[in-house]
């Protein structure tokens, strides 16, 4: 299951907050939160610090999504993941 906060930042950015779990049942709800969001030409950021599990449906949309969006706190196991796959 998936928590979504939305904050607006200023008129232009808002910060989109998950928690829970980034699985395949929660991205047609994200997808129509960020489709929204880019209608209305704003510059997103994404929090991920409250996430526990990422499947890889969920990886992979972070993947597609990833140029168009600032993420910010990444959990500790994607940290991980990241330097991993520079090396």
């Amino acid at each position: 299951m998936i928590h979504i906060e939305e904050t607006i930042l200023n008129p232009n950015t808002i910060t989109i907050k998950l928690e829970g779990v980034l699985d395949l049942a929660a991205l047609p709800v994200i997808q129509g939160v960020f489709e929204r969001c880019i209608e209305k030409h704003l510059a997103i950021q994404l929090d991920l610090g409250g996430l526990i599990h990422i499947t890889r449906e969920g990886r992979n949309f972070l993947n597609e999504i990833k140029q168009n969006v600032n993420l910010v706190h990444l959990p500790e196991f994607m940290q991980l993941e990241t330097s991993q796959n520079k090396g």
